[in-house]
């Protein structure tokens, strides 16, 4: 549904998550905990949505695939990505959604490149880089936080900074990283920035972390 909802979002939202959740609702804690959450959600989304749309929003893509080239050294780049969402606005406006059930990034780390996703989208849509999505300018970068609870919803919208500047910020700053990596003796770090690594890397076995992790400090 892009535009308007159906008199039965809720309850039709509500059945298909009783079908995605299947047979783990005879699970006593997801039946007691989960569950109640994912209700909790849905009226909060129905609502927010109905409130949006109302106003002449509507949605041009989910999971909507899109790609733009930038030049680099060792030749052309090509940059992809998937988008949880674009709406437009009643002005035609694109609004730009990424989903989270949990923290969403904070914008500062979105502004410093540490959480570079939603303005490399941004800056693919400006490019008229996502199929069935009209160029235009980008009226919001947001996240919906969705959780359940006291407070099962919410947007979580990048305001500090107008969506091209994050735009054009993480894309010169992608084009560096990639003319870094385009040269043969850039390393390849399992850990480059540790402050932000969760508990398990794709890396650290070839990095040998826990072997080095096990050793004595000063022992080389």
């Amino acid at each position: 549904y892009p535009g308007a909802f159906p008199d039965n979002a809720g309850p039709r939202l509500t059945e298909i998550g009783r079908q995605v959740f299947g047979e783990a609702l005879s699970r006593p804690g997801v039946k007691a905990f989960w569950w109640p959450r994912f209700l909790d959600v849905v009226a909060w989304f129905v609502a927010e949505e109905n409130a949006r749309r109302n106003a002449g929003w509507r949605t041009l893509a989910t999971e909507g695939v899109g790609a733009m080239t930038i030049a680099a050294p060792a030749g052309a780049f090509r940059l992809t990505a998937k988008a949880d969402r674009i709406d437009c606005d009643a002005s035609g406006r694109l609004v730009i959604l990424d989903y989270k059930t949990g923290v969403p990034p904070s914008e500062p780390q979105v502004a410093s490149g540490l959480a570079p996703q939603l303005p490399l989208e941004a800056a693919i849509a400006l490019a008229g880089g996502f199929d069935h999505v009209p160029t235009a300018e980008i009226a919001e970068l947001a996240f919906l936080r969705l959780r359940g609870g006291a407070e099962p919803g919410e947007r979580v919208a990048l305001v500090k900074q107008p969506p091209a500047e994050l735009a054009a910020r993480a894309l010169a700053g992608l084009a560096r990283l990639v003319a870094m990596f385009d040269r043969p003796a850039t390393p390849y770090r399992s850990r480059p920035r540790p402050q932000f690594v969760g508990r398990f890397s794709d890396y650290d076995h070839l990095a040998r972390v826990k072997e080095w992790a096990t050793g004595e400090a000063g022992e080389t």
